[in-house]
């Protein structure tokens, strides 16, 4: 059993995964879960359609973090595991922006090294990091509390639950902004872009913005 074999078998696990749950939350009348069971599905099939439209490939291990955050939501939501562990919430909020701090450090290298107009100093890059979270962190809770007075899910427990999403929120970005550039320390950044086979995307999105 080599790596392959074992990208191919995690993909498909986590997929059936959420398709079961899918399946749970329909035939068990829960809309919201089955609905937020087809969203995590749709949303772990992203890196596969980027490397299939060859415009990027996502590291594997980077698609398996998607796919462990993802899932974990996803059950949470259909079993309840919300509302029965109390910290099933902040694990997941956790997981979530962490890995949206690695989208996030990503695109800023890539920005970074493919523009000349754009430059993000080294030193400042965690700080931007825990910028960018902490801002994606705010708007998903304006959306669960938009959710909440429209749909009646009842996302947003309380005041205090939605100040520790945000430091949980927050935690995660910083966990990132110190790991991320104590990879590179040990990954050249062109080795990464190399495998995740970006170049040509991002030259041909920078030409079109030029032309704009």
């Amino acid at each position: 059993m080599n790596r392959a074999w074992w990208e191919r078998f995690l993909s498909y696990f986590f997929q059936a995964l959420l398709l079961v749950m899918f399946l749970v939350g329909l035939f068990g009348g829960d809309l919201y879960a089955a609905g937020s069971a087809l969203f995590g599905f749709g949303f772990v099939s992203i890196p596969w359609f980027l490397k299939r439209e060859k415009i990027m490939v996502i590291p594997f291990e980077l698609t398996l973090w998607v796919f462990i955050a993802v899932s974990l939501h996803t059950v949470g939501v259909v079993v309840k595991l919300y509302d029965s562990i109390w910290w099933w919430d902040k694990l997941t909020h956790f997981l979530s922006t962490s890995v949206i701090a690695v989208f996030g450090f990503i695109g800023f290298v890539i920005v970074d090294k493919y523009t000349e107009t754009i430059s993000f100093p080294p030193k400042f890059l965690p700080f931007f990091i825990v910028v960018f979270v902490s801002s994606m962190g705010v708007l998903w809770e304006i959306i669960e509390f938009i959710l909440d007075s429209s749909l009646g899910t009842h996302m947003q427990y309380s005041l205090s639950d939605t100040a520790t999403d945000l430091v949980s929120d927050t935690l995660g970005g910083l966990a990132i902004a110190a790991i991320g550039p104590l990879y590179l320390r040990y990954r050249s950044l062109d080795s990464l872009i190399q495998e995740m086979d970006v170049e040509k995307t991002a030259k041909r999105l920078i030409r079109r913005r030029q032309r704009i």
